[in-house]
């Protein structure tokens, strides 16, 4: 779909050993782009794959899904968690500039500590994907330019739209992250993405159109800074 379309899209990975077919499976493609991850939800389960990490750090430009979960409340869960989220970190901190899409559901406060304490100074770029932390928070992420990435889910909701709404638009970004987003209303990326954007056009009160190039134009200012 992103190629016909065509959308631009950062694929995600939830563990290292997916790269090498995701890169085969898309490495054609003019739109999509296959970020590097390890996703929080599995740190425990793939912390042998770190090494794996560290080894294809230098080979891609974008990361993701990887951070932090506090909605896990195992300790030795959440330990395990922090000590891989700062090995990923460390493989990163000193390799060309990356772009970084990040989880931090319950745990905004923590995950963003980390990305300052191991990336300032750098050029990497962060996107912290629907994000549901506070406002104290949400600024403190604003103040060091991250970008936020916001889905249809988001946009239908009180809570989401509260937090949308505390955001520069300049710093707005769309994501579906199907296919956990679906339901019997949305079923394909396209919909989710249409209802994304027909959400922020009427929370920002200006035209579809507006919001698709305003979209775009976040998305390469995105990479211009990396």
């Amino acid at each position: 779909m992103e190629d016909s379309l065509p959308i631009k899209t950062i694929t995600v990975t939830n563990t290292p050993v997916l790269w090498a077919p995701n890169q085969k499976l898309f490495g054609e493609s003019h739109n999509i782009r296959v970020a590097l991850g390890l996703h929080p939800e599995l740190a425990a389960q793939r912390e042998h794959e770190i090494d794996m990490f560290d080894n294809l750090c230098s080979e891609a430009k974008y990361i993701g899904e990887i951070g932090l979960d506090g909605t896990l409340k195992d300790k030795s869960i959440r330990d395990t968690q922090l000590k891989v989220f700062r090995s990923i970190l460390n493989s990163i901190r000193n390799s060309s500039p990356k772009v970084l899409t990040v989880h931090s559901r319950g745990a905004a406060r923590e995950t963003i500590d980390e990305l300052t304490t191991a990336l300032k100074g750098t050029h990497h770029q962060v996107i912290l994907h629907w994000y549901s932390g506070s406002s104290t928070d949400l600024n403190s992420a604003v103040d060091r330019g991250y970008f936020f990435s916001i889905n249809h889910k988001m946009v239908t909701s009180k809570n989401g739209l509260n937090i949308i709404s505390e955001i520069p638009q300049s710093k707005v970004l769309t994501e579906t992250d199907a296919p956990f987003t679906f339901s019997d209303k949305i079923v394909t990326r396209e919909q989710s993405l249409q209802e994304t954007v027909k959400g922020l056009s009427i929370l920002w009160k200006i035209d579809y159109d507006q919001v698709k190039d305003r979209i775009w134009g976040n998305f390469k200012q995105l990479l211009l800074s990396s």
